[in-house]
């Protein structure tokens, strides 16, 4: 699959997870001289340009679901990397 699809997916999924309705709100990915770009289209009319899938699902979540508290993700080195860090956040000693 790729990315394009893939992020497609991912804003339907949210949409439908959120409950919106068809037609409240639209995004679109579309090319930009600086590269490749998502338009979020509010019920207002207006939109907005983001250059990135995650500030897009951030407007059309303040759109749709307001109520819904932002959430974030975190990434981390699998300890096979060389890193291992705990819960507390301190680095444990990986392989050397």
């Amino acid at each position: 699959m790729n990315d394009d699809r893939r992020d497609e997916l991912l804003i339907r999924g949210a949409l439908e997870l959120w409950g919106a309705e068809p037609g409240d709100v639209a995004a679109a990915r579309e090319e930009t001289p600086l590269g490749a770009a998502w338009r979020v289209t509010g019920p207002d009319g207006l939109s907005r340009l983001h250059p990135s899938i995650s500030g897009a699902l951030r407007h059309l979540r303040s759109l749709v679901a307001p109520e819904r508290r932002a959430s974030r993700v975190l990434f981390m080195r699998h300890p096979a990397d060389g890193v291992n860090p705990d819960i507390s956040g301190n680095r444990a000693a990986g392989p050397e």
